[in-house]
This record gives structure tokens, C-alpha cells and sequence, in this order.
């Protein structure tokens, strides 16, 4: 082991002389007597062979110690981070109540409990942003759910807030149609999530929400008097007839790769 010893001992004549070295190379010399012992005990006799397996193994130490070092970095914005958001949160949310209260006493419209949902709004917002931001870095099937019902509870707490905003102080007769358009918007934005981040069947989440889109669509129109219930339902052939031509265009698509692939086959083959 002495020629390993003295390979880490040359490494870390590069590295300043710190507590954090230090550590590491106790624990790099731990390491790699441990897998001395484990080459060892597999029948490998030959301590010339084992030091060269261990210092292949081991091409760039100064490397290796300055990954651990920015690991640590991240580690520790990480925490800072999540500090700074629960302090954050208590803030905005102290802020929010504080508002609430002097709206309620100073003004007494009987409107003061939409700071609340507002405040609420602005939160699951914010939350939603960094869900979907670290969703392209982690794939888990628990996070990729969560953050798309963090999305679309966001979306309907939006058209919520318009709702009671239309409501209550302008007074508009067909307010509650809010919420079927939020219907419509957490679709599309759901769709819109899942094309981004690159879902393996997305395409499918185009084929059901399209029509199920113009189904909601139809009737707010109709309600709403843009259109009427006579004319309006033709909507609903129109969007099985954009599914169609999605459906087209991507077998168009994948034909072509399918060729592309077996012309590359060919061409490899030759």
C-alpha cells in the first residue's frame, strides 16, 4: 500500500491544506484500504496489481475533492433555500392577515376575505413554479403527479378569485362560468406540462382533452349567448377532426423515423 499512499500523499500536494482535505484524504486512505482488504479476500495476491487497480480507480483525487466541495455548496444553498422560502411563507402570510384585518376594520365592504384567497393564490403559485422548475431535474412518479394537482389547483384557485371578484363586486350574471373555463385552462395547461417535460404519452393527453375541451366550451358559449345550442355543439365534431389530423401528422412522423432508421440500418450494414 505504500505506493498508493504516496500517490494520494502527491495528490493532495495540490490541494491547500484545510480541515475539509484533511477529512477527505482520511477518509480516501479508509476507502482504499477497505478496498485493498475486499481485492484481497477475492484471491488477488499480487500487491503490485492491487495498488494499480486502486489508483486507477482513483484517476483525479484533486478532482474528486473539489466534486465533494460543490456537492457541499449545493447542499448548503439547498438548505438555505428552503429556509428562506418557511420564512418567506410566514412573512407573505402574516402580510396576507394583516391586510385582511385592515381591510375588514378600515374599509368593512364585505370583500376583505378575497385578500385572503388572493394571498392564497399568490402562494400556490409560487410553489407551483418551483414544483414544475424542479420537475425537469427529477423524474419520481410521486413528484410528477403532485406537482400536475399542484398545477391544477392552482389554475382553479385563479379562475376562483375571478369568480368571486366578478361576483361580488361587479356583480356579473354569469360569474360561476369561471369555473368551467378554469376547467378548460387546467386541461390545457396540463397538456401543455406534459409536452414539455417530455411525458413518453402525451400525445393521448391531446386526444382526450381536446374533445373534452370543446364539450366545456360549447357550453360556456351557449350559456354565455355567443353561440347557440343549435349551432354551437358543432364545436365538438371540430375538435375530433383536429384529433384526427394529430393523429395523422404523428404517424407521418413515425413513419418517416421508421424509415430513417432502417436506411441507417442499411447504410451500417453496407
Amino acid at each position: 500500500m505504500k505506493t498508493v499512499l504516496g500517490f494520494i500523499d502527491e495528490a493532495f500536494r495540490q490541494i491547500p491544506e484545510t480541515d475539509k482535505s484533511y477529512k477527505f484524504k482520511m477518509q480516501l486512505v479508509s476507502e482504499v484500504t477497505e478496498r485493498a482488504n475486499e481485492l484481497t479476500h477475492r484471491g488477488i495476491k499480487d500487491e503490485k496489481v492491487i495498488e494499480d487497480l486502486i489508483i486507477s480507480e482513483h484517476p483525479d483525487i484533486k478532482g474528486e475533492f473539489e466534486s465533494v466541495l460543490r456537492e457541499e455548496k449545493r447542499a448548503k444553498r439547498r438548505r438555505h433555500l428552503v429556509a428562506l422560502n418557511i420564512l418567506g411563507t410566514v412573512v407573505f402570510c402574516l402580510a396576507v392577515l394583516v391586510a385582511f384585518f385592515i381591510h375588514l376594520f378600515k374599509v368593512d365592504n364585505g370583500l376583505s376575505w378575497i385578500i385572503l384567497i388572493a394571498g392564497a393564490f399568490a402562494l400556490s403559485a409560487y410553489y407551483t413554479f418551483i414544483g414544475c422548475r424542479r420537475f425537469i431535474k427529477k423524474r419520481g412518479i410521486i413528484f410528477h403527479i403532485t406537482t400536475r394537482l399542484q398545477l391544477a389547483f392552482t389554475i382553479m384557485l385563479a379562475f376562483a378569485l375571478a369568480f368571486f371578484i366578478m361576483l361580488f363586486k361587479f356583480n356579473i350574471i354569469h360569474s360561476w362560468l369561471m369555473f368551467p373555463a378554469g376547467a378548460i385552462a387546467v386541461l390545457a395547461c396540463d397538456g401543455l406540462f406534459a409536452h414539455f417535460s417530455h411525458q413518453r404519452f402525451a400525445v393521448f393527453m391531446y386526444l382526450a382533452y381536446i374533445p373534452l375541451a370543446a364539450a366545456i366550451l360549447y357550453v360556456i358559449l351557449a350559456i354565455a349567448g355567443i353561440v347557440t345550442w343549435q349551432t354551437g355543439w358543432l364545436i365538438i365534431p371540430v375538435a375530433l377532426i383536429i384529433d384526427a389530423v394529430i393523429i395523422a401528422v404523428r404517424l407521418l412522423i413515425g413513419k418517416k423515423e421508421n424509415e430513417e432508421v432502417e436506411e441507417d440500418s442499411v447504410w451500417n450494414a453496407d
